[in-house]
C-alpha cells in the first residue's frame, strides 16, 4: 500500500526557524534553534509512524527514535513549558490521525505559536502571525 502522508508538507524545523530567528532575542539565546530541531524530530516520528495505514516494524522504530530525540532535544532547555506544548501536539496530531484526518499545519499553528511565545514573551496573536508568515515563505521557497 503506497506511504500516504499525514504531516504537514512543509518543515516544521524550518518555519520555526524562520520564525524565531525573525526575533529580537539576546545575544546566544539559542532556544529557538534547539526547539526547530526538537519539531524536525517530531514530524519525522509521526511521518514514520503514520505515513501508512498501518506501519512496519521498522517505521515503528523509527518513528520511536524520532520521538526520543525530539523529548531529549527539548529537554536540554530544562522548561516544563517546552515539554507541555509539545505533548499537546503528540496528543492533537495523534487524536487527529485517529480519526482518519491527517496532522495540518493549521492544527499545529497554535502549539507552533505557543513555542514561539514562550521564547519571545509575544501573546499568543503575535507568535501565530509570525508562524504564518515563515510558513508561507518556506512554502513559497519549496516551490
Amino acid at each position: 500500500m503506497p506511504a500516504v502522508r499525514r504531516t504537514p508538507e512543509a518543515s516544521l524545523e524550518q518555519i520555526f526557524l524562520r520564525a524565531s530567528g525573525a526575533l529580537p532575542l539576546k545575544k546566544g539565546d539559542d532556544r529557538g534553534r534547539i526547539v526547530a530541531e526538537a519539531l524536525g524530530h517530531l514530524q519525522e516520528g509521526f511521518g514514520a509512524h503514520y505515513a501508512a495505514p498501518r506501519a512496519s516494524d521498522d517505521a515503528i522504530l523509527v518513528g520511536d527514535t524520532s520521538y526520543a530525540w525530539a523529548v531529549d532535544t527539548i529537554a536540554r532547555l530544562d522548561e516544563p513549558r517546552f515539554v507541555g506544548v509539545a505533548s499537546r501536539m503528540i496528543r492533537d496530531g495523534a487524536g487527529e490521525i485517529s480519526r482518519g484526518g491527517a496532522v495540518t499545519l493549521e492544527l499545529w499553528t497554535p502549539h507552533l505559536a505557543q513555542l514561539l511565545g514562550i521564547i519571545s514573551g509575544e501573546d499568543e496573536g503575535r507568535s501565530k502571525e509570525r508562524i504564518r508568515a515563515a510558513a508561507d515563505e518556506v512554502s513559497r521557497g519549496a516551490e
